[in-house]
């Protein structure tokens, strides 16, 4: 799959026009992402984005011994945006589930990009701000939903009395 049809299928390029999408074509690099590959690690510093055109990737985040899987992500899917625009951490390890291909599109490249095509990266953001805001939204809900399950069985005195004499055996 060339990159102009990679970036085609990718919302985050929803509002580029074919020639925005053969110019940011032209930045992007391939990688293979073998089964199994960390493609990076929660914590590390981030310099690139990447865009999935075969395959699939997990997102997960490890807390103490404990390992949480945010989501699995396919193709046309990207992930890695925020090293673009900060400076901050990963906020989480991405590894290939399966043999994988993406286009990385590095910071280097990104910031060329705002100088060069500044109507085009308004765009891009454009985007970008869309997609941050539907994860904040859904992240609000989820919090909200842990949160009202968390006062529910708070609230349940059968639960409380469970806990308490489950904690003195131990």
């Amino acid at each position: 799959m060339t990159p102009q049809e990679v970036l085609k299928k990718v919302v985050l390029f929803k509002y580029l026009s074919p020639t925005e999408l053969d110019s940011l074509a032209s930045r992007l690099q391939k990688r293979d992402l073998p089964k199994g590959s960390v493609v990076f690690k929660e914590g590390s510093e981030g310099q690139e984005m990447f865009l999935i055109t075969k395959g699939e990737c997990e997102v997960s985040i490890t807390r103490n011994d404990s390992k949480l899987v945010l989501a699995e992500l396919g193709e046309s899917s990207f992930f890695g945006e925020m090293a673009l625009i900060t400076d901050k951490p990963r906020t989480a390890t991405i590894t290939a589930l399966v043999d994988s291909e993406a286009y990385a599109l590095t910071k280097t490249e990104f910031q060329g990009l705002l100088v060069k095509e500044p109507q085009l990266m308004a765009r891009l953001l454009m985007a970008m701000s869309e997609i941050l805001c539907q994860r904040i939204q859904a992240t609000n809900e989820n919090l909200e939903t842990y949160f009202l399950i968390n006062r529910a069985i708070v609230d349940n005195e059968q639960f409380r009395r469970l806990y308490i004499h489950s904690q003195l055996k131990t």
